[in-house]
């Protein structure tokens, strides 16, 4: 048994990275793709290579706000973050001063279920909102609703980030195409298309490095807690685990960012994917979990509101946001009953 747990955690985290990577292709080469660039198989290879360079390079920041920066699960920081020390209480509920396995293995798996839902249902949900909403829903089956066992600061921050993030590339993937098309004026549009193809599959290595950053720490930032000694090893297994899902069964939602939001030309498409990028990598280096299925998606409408507003697909943008909202909640009631029904 005390080989077996560890084992099944791997298991589930890689389950986790396979979620993301099937759910954020998309991410990272649905313009690409629905511009028709280059093919599906191509755009998945490059990603692959960028995913694990970013996890491996990059990924121990957010992966340590996943792991450690929810739920005060040590007593050295529940000191400090409570000024009181921490009590018989606090040794009873986390005797090991991190997440219980249990608490590990029911926030990852909460998360996957819901984020392969959502692949099967096409809809670019938020990987990062999952895991967050799984781990702060360990939390509150160990703990209940005690304040003091949870990181209110943080989690205002990683909410108040994942607001910001679709708004700031909207406007800056708005800003970007609105500027590309007055440089392209009056020029030779065939030569600056070919530019463009090789700058939309530039930035689509950008977006899928910008990912390993960022959704490494969202499938493997628990395991952290688990296996403190062992991040760099973590964020490659989590890299490998999302080119793997991004191969297997990322084909449909990259179909739904691509070609569904707006019709995406060269220019909308590397709009769209710079201004994703830059905003994902920004949160990444601050060790925020944020969506990237938001952030491109705020720039694929950024693009279309170019374009006017009859030109964006409200309906495929509505059906979006209500899984924002409901996918982060249900993963973190769906992990608070069921660790109450095994702990």
């Amino acid at each position: 048994m005390d080989i077996l747990l560890p084992l099944v955690l791997v298991v589930a985290g890689f389950y986790v990275g396979w979620n993301i990577g099937a759910n954020d292709a998309a991410n990272c080469i649905g313009t690409t793709v629905g511009a028709q660039i280059i093919s599906y198989r191509k755009a998945v290879a490059i990603m692959a290579l960028f995913v694990i360079l970013g996890g491996v390079l990059q990924g121990h920041h957010v992966m340590k706000t996943v792991g450690k920066g929810i739920v005060v699960s040590d007593a050295a920081t529940y000191e400090a973050y409570n000024e009181k020390p921490a009590g018989p209480e606090f040794y009873k509920l986390f005797p090991d001063d991190r997440l219980p396995d249990k608490a590990i293995l029911v926030a990852l798996l909460s998360a996957g279920f819901f984020v392969t839902l959502a692949t099967f249902s096409s809809v670019p949900v938020s990987t990062s909102q999952a895991i967050v909403g799984g781990v702060a829903g360990t939390g509150i089956g160990i703990v209940g609703m005690q304040a003091s066992y949870f990181k209110l600061g943080v989690l205002l921050k990683i909410f108040g980030a994942w607001v910001i993030s679709p708004v700031l590339t909207m406007i800056l993937a708005f800003l970007f195409y609105v500027a590309l098309g007055r440089l392209m004026k009056n020029r030779n549009l065939l030569a600056w298309s070919r530019v463009l193809a090789i700058a939309v599959v530039i930035s689509a290595a950008y977006v899928s490095y910008s990912l390993g950053a960022n959704d490494v720490g969202n499938a493997i930032g628990p395991l952290l807690s688990r296996f403190p000694d062992k991040g760099p090893w973590l964020a490659l297994l989590g890299g490998v685990a999302m080119a793997l899902g991004a191969y297997t069964f990322g084909s449909r939602v990259t179909d739904t960012v691509g070609k569904s939001i707006t019709p995406l030309d060269y220019g909308g498409a590397l709009s769209a994917q710079l201004a994703a990028a830059i905003g994902v990598h920004f949160f990444s280096m601050a060790g925020i979990p944020v969506s990237t299925s938001q952030a491109v998606v705020g720039g694929v409408i950024g693009v279309g509101l170019t374009k006017g507003m009859q030109a964006v697909s409200f309906r495929k943008i509505s059906t979006i946001f209500i899984g924002w909202v409901v996918t982060p909640v249900c993963a973190a009631l769906f992990a608070a009953l069921v660790y109450r029904l095994i702990a």
